[in-house]
């Protein structure tokens, strides 16, 4: 009997062939049902963490520290916060430090995003397209699975 990640390894690798049906030789009931099991959880740990992206925030400060700024998970504004010294600037000198703040947060949120899917830094960070992705992924995966693993019990009954 192999492991689960031996199955999928193998699958990926070209180890582990399909025949004309989709089926892999060499697969056991055991084998099969840790695979989705193996799966049903790592599609509830993404669907978790796509629920954690409602409550992920974001937090900064402007270079000098004299403006901190706070977004929510849409990535807006929802505080700000100036030192006695920052009402002291000139317009111009309080926008930029505004700015840097609210940049600075919303890399910040960012960030937490990307880390709460692990996902590779680079490009900027779209939770909606991400979810979009996620459903067709899931969909496609569930047909896809659901196809396979009847044609599986099928040729191991």
């Amino acid at each position: 009997m192999i492991g689960s990640a031996n199955v999928l390894r193998a699958l990926s690798n070209g180890s582990l062939r399909l025949d004309d049906h989709g089926c892999m030789d060499n697969i056991h009931h055991e084998d099969l049902d840790r695979v989705i099991l193996d799966t049903e959880r790592q599609m509830r740990d993404v669907l978790a963490a796509m629920n954690g992206l409602s409550e992920i925030t974001g937090a900064g400060e402007s270079r000098s520290g004299l403006v901190h700024a706070t977004v929510d998970a849409e990535g807006k504004l929802t505080d700000v916060k100036l030192s006695g010294r920052a009402m002291r600037l000139e317009g111009h000198e309080l926008a930029e430090e505004i700015i840097e703040a609210v940049r600075a947060a919303q890399e910040n949120h960012d960030s937490n995003a990307r880390s709460l899917f692990a996902m590779p830094v680079g490009g900027k960070f779209d939770a909606e397209s991400l979810n979009r992705m996620v459903e067709d992924l899931q969909d496609s995966f569930l047909k896809e699975s659901g196809d396979r693993i009847a044609r599986m019990r099928d040729r191991l009954a």
